[in-house]
């Protein structure tokens, strides 16, 4: 079978999924854009039965809605030219802007090749809290056609995989047959973040070594608010061995960077994205890993990020609904604190737990990484997507 796989920004465990299907034999395409920023996973490959295809174009303006739009656009395009170089058997496309995401199944209908939507997020309603708040009306009637295009794309799909069942029950109210969901939680490429000791080379060549690092490492996008590691960042700058790491890039830095320059923080270290190959000494580096979600996004984003903390073994300090998927997992498997608007903590008091009881830090540490070991190996996850293409595909 010749599968094509298509994740908009390249993340680590899509690419994960691609490896562990081309060691089963499958012909991969795995396909995303340099374009889209943000951290990448491990994009090369020496293996035939794998090629992986930076579909390039110019950095995307993600805060300038137009050009946005047209860039979007574009780059559907391109990937339709891919598509029809490569007459791929089945496509599994994840994480990609609406407008591109219609030209990839409006190619696949046409040319009967089966469709897999890999919903990470439901983005017209990621739109429709964005775009309300910032356009008032005019963002209203955009998020109203969004959403009709979501719907109508979901419809047009011979199959989708959420990552969490809330999704299911707004996608079964907009009328998507039941049959053709199936639920796949996200997870991280536990084989790429194991566990490494406290003190490495990161570690020393930033200065963190004997300090308690309190990291925040993706994207800081419109989904997250800078101002709540700032403000927490303020409150605690005179602990000394206390600092805050952001490896970030986009509007989430510059924000913090802005703030930096107008109220410099001794305690606030901000770095640009690293190597894919660094990532474990990155996270190894941390005491605890912080996570951020707009209580707009409600249970509709999952933030891969905590999957990362809970492979390399990290006590979690998240900043998100309580509803969220990984709230509750945290919160049921005792691996971290939710310091959300609804939660009993501020984030600096959250982190003041940590650092005032290390005993409760390694417990919480140790049953991320359980629950990583559990449930993150790819090679059972790759048997759950095979069986969905086999019966996409019709055979079984």
């Amino acid at each position: 079978m010749n599968i094509l796989v298509h994740d908009y920004p390249g993340h680590p465990f899509q690419v994960d999924l691609s490896r562990a299907l081309a060691e089963k034999g499958y012909e991969i395409y795995h396909l995303y854009t340099s374009a889209s920023g943000g951290p990448k996973g491990e994009l090369s490959s020496d293996k035939d039965s794998l090629k992986i295809i930076n579909i390039g174009g110019k950095k995307v303006r993600k805060q300038n809605f137009v050009k946005r739009l047209f860039q979007e656009r574009a780059y559907g395009n391109k990937l339709v030219r891919r598509l029809d170089d490569i007459q791929p058997d089945i496509v599994l496309s994840s994480n990609t802007p609406l407008d591109a995401q219609n030209k990839i199944v409006n190619w696949c209908n046409s040319a009967s090749v089966p469709f897999v939507f890999w919903l990470q997020d439901i983005n017209s309603i990621a739109i429709e809290s964005i775009l309300s708040r910032k356009l008032g009306f005019f963002g209203d009637v955009v998020a109203y056609y969004y959403r009709n295009m979501e719907k109508n794309l979901l419809q047009k799909s011979d199959h989708i995989i959420t990552i969490a069942d809330e999704f299911n029950k707004v996608i079964a109210r907009w009328g998507i047959d039941r049959n053709k969901i199936t639920t796949v939680p996200n997870w991280a490429p536990i084989e790429n973040i194991p566990v490494v000791e406290q003190s490495n080379g990161f570690a020393e060549e930033h200065g963190l070594t004997d300090k308690f690092v309190v990291l925040y490492s993706g994207t800081m996008g419109m989904k997250h608010d800078p101002e709540v590691i700032f403000d927490a960042a303020e409150k605690l700058q005179y602990i000394k061995d206390i600092v805050f790491v952001v490896i970030s890039e986009g509007k989430g830095k510059n924000y913090l960077k802005q703030r930096m320059q107008e109220n410099p923080l001794p305690n606030l270290k901000l770095l640009p994205f690293q190597p894919f190959e660094d990532f474990p000494k990155v996270l190894g580096a941390a005491d605890c890993m912080v996570t951020l979600l707009e209580p707009s996004a409600g249970v509709y984003s999952v933030p891969s990020k905590v999957w990362s903390g809970f492979c390399a073994q990290k006590a979690s300090v998240l900043v998100v609904p309580q509803e969220n998927l990984a709230a509750r997992i945290t919160d049921r498997i005792d691996a971290g604190i939710n310091a959300s608007n609804t939660a009993d903590f501020d984030l600096d008091e959250a982190v003041m737990y940590l650092y005032n009881n290390p005993q409760r830090k390694r417990e919480m540490a140790k049953n991320a990484r359980v629950y990583a070991e559990e449930n993150f190996y790819v090679e059972e996850i790759c048997t759950r997507f095979e069986k969905i293409f086999e019966k996409v595909m019709g055979y079984n």
